[in-house]
């Protein structure tokens, strides 16, 4: 049977360069280097200062136009130092406000400045008081600008493909340590003299990012840091009480640096890759902000079993930092490819090569099909596709597991279909051809069929544009997960199993197992109903339920959850209130939302509205529409839903012991 041909609109969409989520004209007039002026009030909770962009003027546009959001103030403008008219456009639910300036006529090139200040509710910053800090003593402050909240933080040309280098100009108290996703500097050009002198109870620090690079890696955090040295070119930097476990965690950074490097045929652009260990309600496993990956303190296992999550941000430095997404229609490119890397990265530096690519994989697609089913039944499931169609769609709404998974899996049959030493040289010219630029799907696909042939066994169309699990099936060694896959079936068929003990099985093991008891997926629930009686055997067994490890941590929950352990509430409401990433926050409250346990969903419900301002402004916003909670209610209504059931919370969160 014939594979199935693109239809025009589809076309269009793998070869779109229009970023559906902006309101800037980058493309007529752009940005090429930004100097950002910020003072941290931690008192008020915002950022006030300016930024300077040089322009230059591609199809003589009359003004530049930037995008803003989230209560973001432009005081005043200037163009080549003539202080100029802000034109605001009309605003818009999802994508902002848009504050345009006229440009000079005939000028190719020109500055412009914007003075300015943030806003609290700021949907890129999270600032956080001290009690919320592993101190007790120091305020907190980071970004997170993925996908489109970069113009929350500075008025800005906010699309993948507007790419500029920067320098930064930031006041801090004295007590604080800024870190930007740059390099530091002792001193910056000119155009910062600009910047009144250093207050008292403040010092000043200097960053700067050569590398042209898109809006949403412009990151900060300002805190009670301290930095451990990794290698010459490697540091770890997280609060005092936490930076030597955060050292022995991720002590292997240097090892996958250089792997990523051979791999690529390419050496890493960015001179310094320094990681900060966050506060734990940062919303992600990592970020892969230049110079300084962020990264969630609930990797902190204590044996390195969940560092991957490095390998995979130190990809990014090639796939998505390097190499970048066009639009947010194409982000497969960024995380499919960086997933592949992640994978290569690993086996090559675990020794375990081949089947631990596998292994992962067969992992990842089971938790893939828990993420289709999800986006399926709240209607969206378009968004399945691997390009999907996101117009009028916040990118946040549209991210999942889809680019991840579908993503990789389609580079792993490329790589299998043509052979790995042939995709080899690929990944290296791929690397070469699109460095410091962005790539489409179409681009990609030329790419392909220029360097590799029409390769006519993968159906690029159902890859592409189908929604749903995967299109084609990719042949997998699962014998690395074959015990874990066994011992599941044991329990599930016999209530038992032959292993009374998992000494010397490796946390991946241990996810495998849980997962082939139906705990995979992101979506909240398990895949296969087990028994409390059974559940209760395996605790006794495993004592799964006093496990620390966060992946491990929380599947147990989803299982006791949907076998209805009411002891499985008290558990997940203590690790959703304790961290807020939300790969573990929005499948635990989903599953409490979901769970036959008595008063589970109103439990859910009254403990995130009491816990919202602990999470980021980007997990708040994803839970409240999981649970159906509009935050934006009056204070009474709010207080009526966490009266409710304070009582149910107070008895559940006491309750330690099995129901």
């Amino acid at each position: 049977m014939p594979f199935q041909q693109p239809t025009p609109a589809q076309l269009a969409r793998e070869a779109s360069t229009d970023e559906k989520s902006t309101q800037s004209n980058w493309r007529d007039a752009q940005a090429t280097h930004a100097s950002i002026e910020w003072r941290v009030d931690f008192d008020n909770e915002v950022l006030t200062g300016a930024v300077t962009y040089d322009v230059t003027n591609k199809s003589n546009a009359s003004t530049f136009v930037v995008d803003t959001h989230s209560g973001l103030t432009i005081h005043r403008a200037y163009v080549d130092n003539v202080e100029a008219e802000v034109l605001l456009g009309k605003p818009h639910a999802i994508f902002g406000v848009s504050a345009a300036v006229p440009l000079p006529p005939a000028k190719k090139t020109c500055q412009v400045r914007f003075e300015y200040s943030t806003a609290p509710e700021c949907s890129a910053a999270q600032w956080l008081s001290p009690a919320q800090t592993a101190g007790k003593k120091r305020p907190y402050l980071f970004t997170q600008s993925q996908a489109i909240h970069a113009r929350a933080l500075l008025p800005c040309q906010d699309a993948p493909g507007a790419k500029m280098s920067w320098d930064a100009v930031v006041d801090a108290p004295q007590w604080a340590t800024a870190l930007m996703s740059g390099l530091q500097a002792e001193s910056l050009p000119f155009i910062h003299k600009k910047c009144p002198p250093v207050e008292d109870g403040y010092r000043r620090w200097f960053w700067k990012q050569p590398v042209p690079t898109s809006s949403y890696l412009i990151a900060i955090v300002v805190a009670d840091l301290e930095a451990r040295d990794i290698s010459e070119r490697c540091r770890v930097w997280s609060e005092p009480s936490v930076v030597d476990k955060a050292l022995h965690e991720f002590s292997e950074t240097e090892q996958f640096l250089r792997a990523a490097e051979d791999i690529t045929g390419q050496d890493y652009v960015w001179k310094r890759y320094d990681l900060v260990c966050l506060a734990p309600s940062f919303p992600y496993g990592g970020m892969e902000n230049p110079c300084l990956t962020f990264v969630t303190p609930t990797l902190l296992a204590g044996d390195r079993s969940l560092a991957g999550v490095v390998a995979h941000e130190i990809a990014h430095s090639w796939t998505g930092n390097l190499v970048t997404n066009a639009t947010w229609e194409h982000f497969w490119l960024n995380e499919g490819w960086t997933r592949w890397l992640e994978r290569k990265i690993k086996a090559r530096t675990s020794g375990k090569g081949r089947l631990l690519e596998d292994f992962d994989l067969a992992t990842s697609q089971r938790n893939l099909s828990g993420a289709v089913k999800h986006f399926t039944e709240i209607g969206q499931g378009a968004l399945t596709a691997l390009v999907p169609p996101i117009e009028g769609v916040d990118p946040d709404d549209a991210f999942s597991l889809v680019p991840y998974e579908k993503g990789s899996t389609l580079i792993h049959l490329l790589e299998r279909t043509v052979g790995e030493e042939k995709f080899s040289t690929f990944v290296k010219a791929y690397i070469r051809e699109f460095r410091f630029t962005t790539v489409t799907t179409a681009q990609f696909r030329a790419f392909v069929q220029r360097e590799l042939g029409a390769v006519s066994t993968i159906d690029w169309c159902q890859w592409f544009h189908a929604p749903g699990d995967l299109p084609q099936a990719l042949a997998l060694n699962e014998s690395l997960g074959e015990k874990a896959v066994s011992l599941a079936r044991q329990w599930l068929k016999n209530g038992c199993g032959d292993f009374t003990t998992l000494e010397g099985w490796t946390t991946d093991e241990k996810v495998a197992f849980l997962d082939a008891l139906g705990a995979g997926g992101d979506d909240g629930r398990t895949q296969s109903a087990v028994s409390l009686q059974v559940l209760d055997a395996i605790d006794d067994a495993y004592s799964f339920t006093t496990d620390a490890n966060a992946e491990i941590r929380s599947r147990w929950c989803k299982l006791l959850l949907s076998a209805g352990a009411a002891r499985g509430v008290s558990l997940a409401l203590d690790f959703v209130t304790c961290q807020g990433r939300m790969k573990f926050v929005r499948p635990l409250y989903r599953a409490l939302r979901d769970s036959p346990c008595a008063n589970a969903k109103e439990t859910a419900i009254s403990t995130f509205v009491e816990n919202a301002d602990f999470y980021h402004p980007i997990c708040r916003k994803m839970v409240a529409s999981d649970l159906g909670v509009d935050l934006g209610a009056s204070g009474v209504d709010l207080r009526l839903v966490v009266a409710g059931a304070a009582l149910v919370v107070v008895g559940l969160l006491l309750a330690r012991r099995r129901n």
